[in-house]
């Protein structure tokens, strides 16, 4: 009877499920489970990226889609996030299944828990986007764009910040000198009262550690630049939550505004409308289609080109490995996870 069944692991468990019964199984699923099939496979070069996990930026979900994936496949190779809090989420629910060390962890960003888990050998390494320089960068341009200076705007609309790699090598001396920005931050005088200064906004897509660095930034540029900025943070990661606080700054008049879409497609007319009473530029993840001047921060498919090179280099002969992010729809989603399937599949650079 073990005979029959296919050499791969996977089929042989979906098989020997079906042949217990998994159909009673699949109908008690929710049906976020159900569409989190492994038919959504891709065969990337010689790795299989089993399913991308979606949590929309509930981090208790975050967490249970690994301890689901670490149940449902625990041959599996490698754990990647896509998103900033992904990787502590990874990280929660592998020491909760003592397999710290054991799973491979590759993800974005310099969260704390994220650093440590790199320090204590438990995350392989992790693809940082400098938010900091986000939240500089983007109070500068505001605040020239305002004092009537265009030439900040390159000719490709594009302020490309570079990603770095951290790993054991070098997140002692990473971690250390992101210390010292967030020190300088919270020692920074509060900002005086509006007076005459260019009242701009800086608006991410959820709130995050991540997002904790890029003000540190903002702090800094509005002490240099004579800048109010009113920095915001969706409570919950929604579109409508971003919505109701960029109709307020329209309502507010201010100059400016800085924004991370959730969901650019389905946000351009909101955007454009924004456009239409004050300067508008995305950081983070873009929406290229709307009227937003410019974009300020990384490049996502490159990023996620730099997240494959580390995952081939986890898994020089190949293996299974499951993505996680809070939405697949949100363009720096998007941009990450074709950048990985791309480099995992060996194609040149567009």
């Amino acid at each position: 009877m073990v005979s029959i069944f296919p050499r791969n692991r996977h089929y042989r468990v979906i098989l020997l499920n079906s042949l217990l019964g998994a159909c009673l199984l699949l109908a008690g699923l929710t049906a976020c489970q159900r569409a989190q099939s492994p038919s959504t496979a891709i065969q990337a070069g010689n790795i299989t990226i089993i399913d991308t996990r979606t949590d929309l930026t509930d981090r208790a979900r975050a967490k249970q889609n690994v301890e689901d994936t670490l149940i449902r496949y625990p041959d599996i190779d490698c754990l990647v996030g896509l998103w900033s809090y992904n990787g502590p989420a990874i990280l929660s629910a592998v020491k909760d299944a003592n397999q710290q060390g054991k799973v491979p962890i590759v993800c974005f960003d310099e969260e704390e828990d994220t650093l440590q888990g790199i320090a204590d050998g438990h995350i392989y390494a992790t693809v940082v986007q400098q938010p900091y320089e986000f939240g500089y960068q983007s109070v500068r341009i505001l605040a020239a764009l305002a004092r009537g200076d265009k030439s900040v705007i390159p000719p490709d609309g594009i302020f490309n910040i570079p990603v770095k790699i951290i790993n054991k090598d070098n997140v002692v001396e990473f971690r250390d000198n992101l210390k010292s920005l967030l020190q300088q931050a919270d020692t920074q005088p509060a900002p005086a009262g509006p007076g005459d200064k260019i009242q701009v906004a800086f608006l991410t897509n959820n709130p995050s550690d991540f997002w904790r660095i890029a003000m540190a930034g903002v702090r800094k540029a509005e002490a240099e630049f004579n800048v109010a900025c009113d920095f915001q943070m969706p409570p919950t990661g929604t579109a409508d939550e971003q919505q109701r606080m960029v109709e307020t700054f329209i309502a507010r008049k201010i100059s400016g505004m800085a924004i991370s879409p959730n969901d650019a497609e389905n946000q351009i007319d909101l955007i454009n409308q924004a456009c239409q009473v004050m300067n508008v530029i995305c950081h983070d993840s873009d929406a290229p289609k709307s009227n937003r001047l410019m974009y300020v921060g990384t490049n996502n498919y490159i990023a996620g080109r730099e997240a494959g090179k580390i995952i081939k280099e986890v898994l020089p002969h190949g293996g299974e490995i499951m993505l996680f992010v809070g939405r697949i729809d949100a363009q720096n989603a998007i941009e990450r996870r074709q950048g990985i399937i791309d480099e995992l599949q060996g194609l040149p650079l567009p």
